[in-house]
C-alpha cells in the first residue's frame, strides 16, 4: 500500500524547515492544514506544505544502495485548510517585498500559537488564579501600596498572570496573602461573547434617510459606488465630520452584496468606540481581532473568517489585514496617516496600508483611507496624477466651526516671572470647567512622573543599564517613586546619591502625565482628574472603562499621551491642550514636522464636537515655528504643498525610496564588524542600481535591552526595487550572535 509522504513546515531555524511525516492515523490530512506533530520529542504545530505519493522514503548511504526509514505519524489536525492558495500567493509576494522567508511572513499572518512549539497556555486552562484586594485598613509597605493601587485600577482585582506581567513578584503576592491583605481563588476563564443584536435590515437608501446624511457624506458614498473593483479611495474629512458613519454606510452596501468588510484602526484604544457603533448597527456580524484579545479569541475569529458563509465586519489593528476573508468587499484604514500601521520590529517590517492596497488589487476589494490629516505619501498619490480618488468632508456634523487655536509663548511667561509648568492662561481656562459643565483633554509627550533624574552638581543623568536612554521617574502615590525604562521595562529604586560625583543634589527634570496631574491637583484642587496612558489602560477593557468613566462626567480633565489625540468622540470636551510642544517639533527625524502637525490637529479635533464651540491651547517656546503657524491657520493642505515641494527638490521620501538595515548584538565589536562587512557586500549592487548607501553608523539609541545597535540607510529612486538579494547571503556577512532586520520604507528616518 502506498504511503503518502507529507511535508510539514515547522518553526525551526531562521526561515523554518520542512520535515516529512505520514498520515498514519488516517486523519484525512490536506494541503494548507495546521497539524500537530512531534519533532525530537517536542510537540509542534506545523503547516502541511506538500503531499506526495511514495511507496517508501529512502536516504542515501555511502554506496548506491538505499535504505528505508519509517515516517512518524501526524498526531492531529488542528485546522483544515487554514491556508488557501490565492491568499498564500498574495502573502508570498508580501514576503518578497519585505525580504523575509515565506514561512516568516506566514507565521506573522497567522494567529499566535498556530505555528511553533506547543506550550501550555494559562489563558486556555479551565481555571486561573484571581487576586482581589481584601483589607485596606492595615498599614502597608510601599510595594504593597503599589499593588493595592494597581488592583484598584483594574476594578478591584485581576488575574495573577497579569499582575506578574506588570512587574509585581510572586513573593509580594504571597506576603499579602499571609497578611490577609488579598484573597486568591481559582476562577474559570470566561471569554467575551459578542453582542447578539438584530442586524440592520434597512436598504442603503433607507439607512441614508434614517441617519440624515449631509450632502458631503452622500457625495462621498456616490463616489465610492462609482469606484472600480480593486481601487483606493481617500475620505478626507475634518475631525467630527462623520467619517465613521460613511464607513458604516459603505459596509452596509458590501454586506448586502454578501461581501466581508475589514475596518482597521491604528490603536487598541480606538477599538471600543468603533466596535460599539458598528455593533449597534450590524449586531453579531461584528467581530474584534487585535492583541488585546486572547490567543484563543483570535484563533476563534480566524476560524470564523475561514468558514463563515455570512458576511461579517471585523474591526482590528494592523495585523487584521491578514485575515482570510473571501469574498472581501471593503478594507477601511481609519486614521490612515498614523505611524502605528507600520510594523518595524520584529520582521517582517510591513505597512498595513501597502498590504491592503495590494490585496485589494488581487481580490477586487475597495480600500478606503480615512483621515483629517492624510499622510504626504497618500496625498501624493491622489488623482489626477495618481491612482487614489478623494472625497472631502469639510464641515462638522454639528455644523460647529473648528476650534480656534491660542498659542502661549512660554518665554513670555518666564519674563513675567511665572516659572510653573502650567501657564496662567491655561490655569484660568481649566478653572472654569466645572462651573460650565465642560471637559478638557491635555496632551503630555511622556507618561510617568518626570522625564529623567539628573545630578545638579555634575549634570549626570541616571540611565538604564541595558539601554542608552534615561530612566523615567514614576510615582504611585505621594512619597513613593521609582525609575523605569520605557524601552526594555527595567525598574529600579530612586537614586539618592550621584555615582559620578557623590552629590546628593538630585533633581527630576521634565514632566510626564503623573507630574502634570500632581501640578493640577496642587494648583486647582477642585478639578477631577483622570490619566490616560499605557500605565492606566492595561487589561482587556482598560481603554473602554476609562473612556466610559470620563464620558459619563466622572472627571473634568483627561491627561494622556499621544493615544489621547486619536479618533475619540467626547462631546463635552471644549478645550484641548498641548503641553511641551517643542519636544515634538524638534525631533531629529525627516517626518517630525508632518507627524507633529498631524498630532496637534488630531488633538484639536477632540474639542468642540458637541453643541459648544471648542478651543485649543498650545504651550511652546517656539511660537514662530511653521508647524504652529499651520495649526493656527488650520491649513493642513497648505503644509502638505510646502512640504511636498521641499522633499521633491531634495529627493527625499516619498519622492525616493529608503530602506533601513538594523543590526544588533551583545558584542559591540562583532556588531560593528558585521555592519561594515554587510555594507561592503551590498555597496556594489547599490551603486549599480543608483542607490546611495549611508553608514554603517551607531543607531540613535545605540543600546537597547543590553544589545548594541548599528544601522545602514539606503536611499534610491522612487518606485525601484531594493538593491538587496533575496537569498540568505546577507546573513552570511554576520558574526555569530549578531542579528539583522530589514525595514523597507521605514517610518522613522
Amino acid at each position: 500500500m502506498s504511503i503518502k509522504a507529507i511535508d510539514v513546515w515547522l518553526d525551526v531555524g531562521r526561515t523554518g524547515r520542512c520535515f516529512t511525516y505520514q498520515d498514519g492515523e488516517n486523519l484525512g490530512v490536506g494541503l494548507g492544514d495546521i497539524v500537530l506533530v512531534r519533532l525530537n520529542g517536542r510537540s509542534m504545530h506545523g503547516l502541511v506544505a506538500e503531499i506526495e505519493n511514495d511507496s517508501q522514503r529512502t536516504e542515501g548511504d555511502s554506496g548506491n544502495q538505499k535504505k528505508k526509514y519509517a515516517l512518524n505519524s501526524i498526531e492531529a489536525v488542528l485546522q483544515k485548510a487554514a491556508v488557501e492558495s490565492s491568499w498564500k500567493e498574495w502573502l508570498d509576494t508580501a514576503a518578497l517585498n519585505c525580504h523575509v522567508s515565506p514561512f516568516r511572513m506566514l507565521k506573522a499572518a497567522l494567529p499566535p500559537g498556530w505555528l511553533g512549539q506547543v506550550k501550555r497556555r494559562d489563558s486556555e486552562a479551565k481555571n486561573m488564579w484571581w487576586i482581589s484586594w481584601d483589607d485596606s485598613s492595615s498599614k502597608l509597605s510601599s510595594r504593597q501600596k503599589d499593588l493595592h493601587n494597581f488592583l484598584l485600577q483594574q476594578g478591584g482585582g485581576d488575574w495573577q498572570k497579569n499582575i506578574l506581567l506588570n512587574g509585581f513578584s510572586l513573593t509580594l503576592i504571597k506576603g499579602c496573602l499571609d497578611r490577609k491583605l488579598v484573597t486568591r481563588a481559582k476562577r474559570a476563564v470566561v471569554h467575551k461573547n459578542f453582542k447578539t443584536i438584530r442586524p440592520c435590515s434597512l436598504s442603503t437608501h433607507e439607512a441614508e434617510m434614517r441617519y440624515c446624511l449631509t450632502d458631503e457624506q452622500k457625495n462621498a458614498l456616490k463616489l465610492y459606488a462609482e469606484q472600480s473593483e480593486g481601487s483606493a479611495f481617500l475620505l478626507w474629512g475634518v475631525t467630527g465630520s462623520g467619517k465613521t458613519e460613511v464607513y458604516m454606510q459603505m459596509a452596509a452596501r458590501e454586506l448586502l452584496e454578501g461581501r466581508h468588510c475589514l475596518v482597521l484602526t491604528p490603536e487598541i484604544g480606538l477599538i471600543p468606540q468603533l466596535v460599539d457603533r458598528f455593533t449597534n448597527r450590524f449586531g453579531s456580524k461584528v467581530l474584534e481581532y487585535h492583541s488585546g484579545c486572547s490567543d484563543k479569541e483570535r484563533v476563534a475569529v480566524w476560524r470564523q473568517a475561514l468558514s463563515t458563509k455570512t458576511p461579517v465586519v471585523i474591526i482590528g489593528t494592523r495585523s487584521s489585514v491578514f485575515l482570510p476573508l473571501a469574498p472581501l468587499g471593503l478594507i477601511v484604514l481609519d486614521e490612515e496617516h498614523d505611524s502605528s500601521y507600520k510594523q518595524d520590529s520584529p520582521m517582517p517590517c510591513y505597512h498595513a496600508r501597502e498590504l491592503a492596497l495590494d490585496r485589494a488589487k488581487k481580490t477586487g476589494a475597495k480600500v478606503v483611507l480615512g483621515s483629517a490629516t492624510p499622510s504626504l505619501t497618500t496625498w501624493k498619490r491622489l488623482l489626477p496624477s495618481g491612482t487614489i480618488a478623494v472625497a472631502k468632508l469639510s464641515r462638522r456634523i454639528s455644523d460647529n466651526p473648528l476650534p480656534s487655536v491660542m498659542v502661549v509663548d512660554m518665554r513670555q511667561e518666564l519674563r513675567d516671572g511665572h516659572r510653573k509648568l502650567l501657564s496662567r492662561p491655561l490655569l484660568d481656562r481649566l478653572s472654569l470647567l466645572p462651573e460650565a459643565g465642560e471637559q478638557a483633554v491635555v496632551l503630555v509627550p511622556r507618561r510617568g512622573y518626570n522625564s529623567f533624574l539628573s545630578c545638579r552638581s555634575c549634570g549626570d543623568v541616571v540611565h538604564c543599564p541595558n539601554c542608552d536612554v534615561s530612566l523615567t521617574v514614576h510615582q504611585s502615590n505621594p512619597g513613593h517613586q521609582w525609575l523605569s525604562c520605557h524601552w526594555c521595562g527595567y525598574r529600579a529604586g530612586i537614586e539618592f546619591k550621584c555615582k559620578e560625583c557623590g552629590s546628593t543634589a538630585f533633581k527630576p527634570f521634565g514632566a510626564g502625565t503623573q507630574r502634570v496631574m500632581e501640578h493640577l491637583e496642587t494648583e486647582l484642587g477642585d478639578l477631577r482628574l483622570l490619566r490616560f496612558d499605557r500605565d492606566t489602560t492595561r487589561g482587556r477593557d482598560g481603554h473602554r472603562r476609562l473612556l466610559e468613566k470620563f464620558a459619563s462626567g466622572d472627571a473634568d480633565v483627561l491627561i494622556g499621551t499621544q493615544m489621547l489625540a486619536k479618533g475619540m468622540d467626547l462631546p463635552k470636551v471644549t478645550l484641548a491642550v498641548v503641553l511641551a510642544a517643542d519636544g515634538l517639533l524638534h525631533r531629529p527625524d525627516l517626518l517630525a514636522e508632518e507627524q507633529a502637525l498631524q498630532l496637534f490637529m488630531q488633538l484639536a479635533g477632540r474639542a468642540g464636537r458637541g453643541e459648544r464651540p471648542g478651543k485649543v491651547l498650545v504651550q511652546t517656546y517656539s511660537p514662530d515655528h511653521p508647524v504652529i503657524h499651520h495649526l493656527v491657520e488650520g491649513s493642513y493642505e497648505g503644509f502638505l504643498e510646502k512640504e511636498s515641494s521641499l522633499r521633491f527638490n531634495a529627493g527625499l521620501v516619498p519622492y525616493s525610496r529608503a530602506c533601513l538595515l538594523r543590526l544588533s548584538g551583545e558584542s559591540a565589536s562583532l556588531t560593528a564588524t558585521s555592519a561594515t562587512a554587510l555594507a561592503e557586500y551590498i555597496r556594489p549592487q547599490c551603486t549599480k542600481e543608483g542607490w546611495m548607501l549611508l553608514g554603517p553608523s551607531p543607531a540613535m539609541v545605540e543600546r537597547v535591552a543590553g544589545k548594541v545597535r548599528w544601522q545602514i540607510l539606503l536611499h534610491g529612486p522612487e518606485g525601484s526595487d531594493l538593491p538587496l538579494p533575496y537569498s540568505d547571503s546577507l546573513w552570511k556577512c554576520l558574526s555569530k550572535g549578531v542579528y539583522l532586520s530589514i525595514d523597507p520604507d521605514p517610518i522613522q528616518l
